[in-house]
């Protein structure tokens, strides 16, 4: 294993020496497993026309129970990790009007872009992730003084809700074409994340924080020098996050171009 960080060393004195690093690590692990998948996404969609054997793997993968599973636990750690990071920080109100806008531009541009058929694939997102994870900062504001018994009564309400309250929504007649995207997932979208139960695992993190981060510093002092490019992609997820599928989504589009003709 390499050596620790000396954080005491005047050559080094950046964010990877002054925040958490534990809380960028995981974040940067996390979002490194969402690019996989979205990765394996796109080899799914083309990869028939490439390659049959490799496309008859994603195929298993993108239907297969372990990938269900380990998308769920993913979510719910980066949810959680994300109710960590929002205890420490000072302007949860700017961040969460901040998130709340940029979903919206997402949902109206990928709209827009999936109604005039620009791209072939199904593009449309109502409410995903990055959804989630503003509207739990926005309710969080409202409760960001209270004690951790009113933090831990809201979260178990909402696990409830999305297990026990939601199913009993759904089996009303009419209901089940509802277009109510905050609860459940509307026809044809292609990235979807419900705000129950993750709120939930969001305030989950919060009170973990108030009980493991009191004093907020990190919980490792040791620093190690592998943990660096990781770390630096966890203080970036949201950007990568965003910037990831502009990339590799005309990657894709180029190569099945040269590829099938």
């Amino acid at each position: 294993m390499s050596n620790p960080v000396n954080n005491n060393s005047f050559k080094r004195n950046g964010p990877f020496e002054k925040r958490i690093h534990e809380i960028d690590f995981i974040r940067g692990i996390l979002i490194l497993f969402v690019l996989m998948d979205h990765i394996f996404w796109n080899l799914y969609s083309y990869g028939q026309s490439w390659n049959p054997q490799a496309f008859a793997f994603f195929n298993w993968y993108w239907h297969s129970v372990i990938r269900m599973v380990v998308q769920f636990f993913i979510l719910c750690l980066f949810c959680f990790i994300s109710g960590v990071s929002c205890a420490f920080s000072k302007n949860n109100w700017k961040r969460g009007g901040q998130m709340v806008i940029l979903a919206l531009l997402i949902s109206v541009i990928t709209n827009l872009v999936q109604s005039w058929g620009i791209i072939k694939q199904n593009v449309r997102i109502d409410f995903n992730v990055i959804a989630v994870l503003a509207w739990s900062t926005v309710t969080y504001c409202f409760f960001q003084e209270k004690s951790y018994k009113t933090l831990l009564a809201f979260s178990v309400g909402a696990l409830l809700f999305a297990y026990i309250g939601i199913p009993i929504i759904r089996s009303i007649p009419g209901s089940e074409n509802a277009y109510v995207p905050m609860l459940w997932r509307p026809e044809g979208q292609a990235d979807h994340m419900a705000l129950f139960p993750y709120i939930s695992f969001f305030y989950a993190g919060a009170i973990f924080s108030r009980f493991f981060y009191k004093d907020k510093k990190s919980l490792f002092y040791k620093r190690y020098e592998f943990e660096r490019p990781i770390c630096f992609i966890g203080r970036h997820t949201l950007s990568i996050y965003l910037g990831h599928q502009l990339l590799i989504i005309p990657l894709f589009l180029l190569i099945n171009f040269f590829v099938v003709g």
